[in-house]
């Protein structure tokens, strides 16, 4: 059942019962305060003929006993004289418990058979459509010399009628009433239920593919906040889609990308080897073939390498230490510094004392990556700045080089795999395209953030921010800089 209907069935049914409990209760109060009302006024009106009885009996000056039956009789019949009257009944039963007056034709026996005589008691009975009210009382005459009983019978219709036509009135009332609340709680139902209908059209739409739609938010309450839920859900839904598309994406780039950095080397490999093994080459060619096969199987080991190493920072879990700076950046200089001054390439250096919290290894490839990248963009004689100082915000590495420079459209494609701002240098130097793509896995597992500009014929400056670690220790020393 759709909580639509569900809502509905239980507001009309509350409001159903409340009506008919309440209306029928009130019904029954205002009957059954009449009901007492009236007994009331009969019971007091069964003691008035009681008493008038009983007075003018006693001022009866003869003690004849046939002449009383029929002096009371006369008594009763001027009582029963008078306004509303009509419909009501006396019966005088005398001490032997037998009818001495009736205006009833068929009198009641079962009261005048229980009664004490000092008491006075009633009931009320039904015959047909009639409700009549029986009282008998007992009225002693001559001082306990006589006694009589005198039974009332008072018709109650009126009262009954009244109850069942306030009855058939609250009932015509009550439809008309339901009706409109009915229409009421459908209203309210709809607009209760509307927007999550609303919302369920939106989720299936999600469902069949359709992302990008949002569900609409309307007020602060329970609904809305799960629009919101539900919108934020849709948004981190749609994120987490484009990232693995954008995944897919990069892993198909990737595996394109390697099939072409394998088949180039490996076609040279292959090609020079069947040369030399099916040809008769003198020394120079030999020599020449043997070269070309060797560059080529230096390219395939170094990009083995760097894939290694992509491989290493994603599936393995790294120990990270405190480490000094000025240590770590003197590892890196001692470690390239050899391979600049083979191009006639000078690098300045500039340490502050400080700490980088990583993983030893990773940073000196990290470091040596960067500067290996500025030394293939920079001439014999240019100058590569190697800087490391303590900031607020953590410690900040700067490498700069004097080389030619990245157009800015190309800067934010060189932490793509295999991505090549000038392929015929990058391959001529035994690159695979794949040093920056290692730099930035290595930049993100420390948590830290990079920033590359570049100004074309002017050079590159990478800036490498570590954030600040709470630990003290420092595994390394410090060591006195030349």
């Amino acid at each position: 059942m759709k909580f639509f209907w569900k809502a509905f069935i239980s507001f009309f049914v509350m409001i159903a019962i409340a009506f008919g409990v309440c209306g029928t209760w009130m019904i029954q109060a205002s009957f059954q305060s009449n009901y007492e009302r009236e007994l009331e006024i009969r019971l007091n009106e069964n003691d008035m003929y009681r008493r008038t009885f009983i007075s003018s009996v006693e001022s009866f000056a003869y003690y004849d006993v046939s002449g009383v039956d029929s002096f009371i009789t006369n008594i009763v019949q001027s009582l029963m004289v008078g306004p509303g009257k009509k419909n009501n009944y006396v019966t005088v039963w005398d001490m032997n418990r037998e009818v001495v007056y009736s205006n009833d034709e068929n009198p009641v026996t079962n009261l005048i058979e229980i009664v004490q005589d000092d008491q006075k008691i009633y009931t009320l009975l039904k015959n047909g459509d009639d409700y009549n009210l029986h009282v008998i009382s007992c009225a002693a005459t001559y001082g306990e010399y006589a006694k009589y009983y005198i039974e009332t019978v008072t018709n109650m219709n009126a009262i009954y009628n009244q109850r069942d036509d306030m009855l058939r009135l609250y009932h015509f009332i009550m439809v008309i009433l339901l009706v409109v609340c009915g229409l009421v709680c459908a209203f309210i139902s709809y607009v209760l239920t509307n927007r999550i209908s609303l919302l369920s059209r939106t989720a299936r739409r999600v469902a069949k593919g359709d992302v990008k739609v949002r569900a609409k938010v309307v007020g602060k309450d329970e609904v809305a906040m799960l629009a919101e839920d539900f919108n934020t859900m849709a948004d981190s839904l749609n994120d987490k889609m484009n990232q693995i598309e954008q995944h897919a994406k990069n892993q198909e780039a990737f595996t394109s990308a390697f099939a072409h950095e394998l088949k180039t080397p490996l076609t040279a490999i292959i090609g020079y080897a069947e040369i030399l093994s099916s040809m008769n080459l003198d020394h120079e060619e030999m020599v020449k073939a043997s070269g070309y096969i060797y560059s080529q199987g230096r390219r395939l080991e170094s990009l083995s390498y760097k894939l290694m190493e992509l491989f290493f920072i994603r599936e393995q879990k790294l120990e990270f230490h405190n480490i000094s700076a000025t240590y770590l950046l003197q590892c890196v200089y001692d470690l390239v510094e050899i391979g600049l001054m083979n191009k006639d390439i000078k690098l300045i250096r500039s340490f502050q004392k400080g700490s980088i919290y990583g993983e030893k290894d990773l940073l000196i490839s990290l470091f040596s990556n960067v500067i290996d990248n500025a030394r293939k963009a920079s001439e014999s004689g240019s100058r590569i700045y190697f800087k490391g100082n303590q900031s607020e915000e953590g410690y900040k590495v700067t490498i700069s080089d004097e080389g030619k420079g990245i157009p800015e459209e190309e800067i934010e494609h060189l932490q793509e795999a295999f991505y090549m701002v000038d392929k015929s240098r990058a391959r001529k130097e035994g690159g695979a395209g794949l040093g920056m793509t290692l730099c930035k896995e290595i930049v993100n597992v420390h948590g830290a953030k990079w920033k590359i500009d570049s100004t074309m014929g002017k050079g590159t400056t990478v800036t490498i921010i570590f954030p600040k670690h709470k630990e003290a220790d420092v595994v390394e020393k410090d060591e006195e800089m030349d």
